[in-house]
């Protein structure tokens, strides 16, 4: 099959660490032929990386007839906008996480793809790490029984000096939108739909480079999920943490199991001992592209990203099903919104909303 020609729009940190290494692969399906980014420094210093033209203006680049999709590494707040350019333009879209700031731009970017005929999906990382694999793999097939209670803590301190649109709640979406998005992808993806949701968020303000706080996004959230298919789950999540901790598991019907660094560790009640899987980065040809030292600390990150971007480009040959459309990235979205509405009045939310 001839090379998909695809186009960046955005080559910030995300791009450069994280989606251009798989566009490096000796066995990527795509080529990139364009690269847009409100820095001209930037997309020249990425367009000559890749043998590729630059663009300040994305719209330039999606006026071109020989890019058939974009790949979209810009922050949230303009999603709506390029997926509207990029679908009337006839271009496929992957969307960097989140897919956008709430519900309502969701049904707008979904609409937009769909009346195009184009494919709009989500790069989700976790789905295909190593870990996350095997957990859904045990709940597929029975192993570990029905889901009982899960939890996810996320708690520690993240500045806002590096990234200061992440803690503005009009740029970002808010904390749970921008950041435990991934944790909410993967409950609904590993446990099903969500019935209901109780939710409680504050700010805390902590001066400094923080914005105001009628400005800024939530800084704690705690909320708890029911899912339909049975079982509850707890994410506890701050970004306001002197002191963090963290930890993602969940206990069945049938045993426990813990996520681990690109691995998992299970046992279940008829078991000796528990057992562990654990990825460690493989003596192959892939992701080369980087020093041997990085490669073996960030080897799955890199792949994991790798494996979603190469799903869209499966799916705009027609060679795969979506497993990251729009109305997933939606779900995931419509859970987080949830919660808000949950933390203002102060009672459980419903789902579907």
């Amino acid at each position: 099959m001839d090379k998909i020609r695809v186009g960046i729009i955005g080559c910030g940190g995300i791009f450069r660490g994280l989606h251009a290494p798989y566009y490096q692969e000796p066995t990527r399906r795509a080529d990139i032929v364009a690269i847009a980014d409100i820095s001209e420094a930037s997309a020249n210093e990425q367009a000559d990386r890749f043998g590729a033209d630059a663009y300040t203006d994305y719209r330039a680049l999606l006026d071109r007839s020989d890019i058939d999709a974009v790949d979209v590494c810009v922050h949230p707040r303009p999603h709506l906008e390029i997926t509207r350019a990029a679908a009337d333009a006839g271009k496929h879209i992957l969307m960097e996480k989140p897919m956008c700031c709430n519900v309502a731009e969701g049904d707008a970017m979904i609409a937009a793809a769909e009346n195009a005929g184009v494919l709009l999906m989500v790069a989700y990382m976790m789905r295909f790490d190593p870990g996350y694999m095997k957990l859904k793999s045990l709940l597929d097939d029975g192993t570990l029984g029905t889901l009982q209670m899960a939890y996810s803590n996320q708690v520690s301190w993240f500045s806002p000096e590096r990234h200061p649109w992440l803690f503005v709640k009009a740029e970002s979406g808010g904390m749970l939108v921008e950041q435990a998005i991934h944790n909410l992808d993967i409950w609904l993806w590993l446990y099903g739909p969500a019935s209901t949701v109780y939710g409680f968020t504050s700010h805390v303000p902590l001066g400094g480079t923080y914005p105001s706080a009628d400005e800024a996004v939530e800084n704690n959230a705690v909320l708890t999920v029911h899912f339909k298919n049975g079982g509850v789950g707890m994410m506890i999540k701050s970004w306001a943490a002197e002191i963090g901790n963290s930890g993602n598991g969940l206990v069945t019907s049938k045993g426990s199991a813990t996520l681990i660094r690109h691995g998992l560790r299970w046992k279940t009640h008829d078991m000796e001992s528990a057992e562990e899987f654990s990825a460690s980065a493989p003596d192959d040809d892939t992701y080369r592209n980087v020093p041997d030292a990085q490669r073996q600390q960030r080897y799955w990150g890199m792949a994991a990203k790798g494996a979603s971007i190469d799903h869209w480009l499966q799916c705009i040959a027609g060679e795969a099903e979506p497993t990251t459309h729009g109305r997933i990235g939606r779900d995931g979205i419509e859970l987080a919104e949830a919660t808000y509405r949950s933390s203002q009045i102060g009672a459980p939310i419903s789902l579907p909303l």
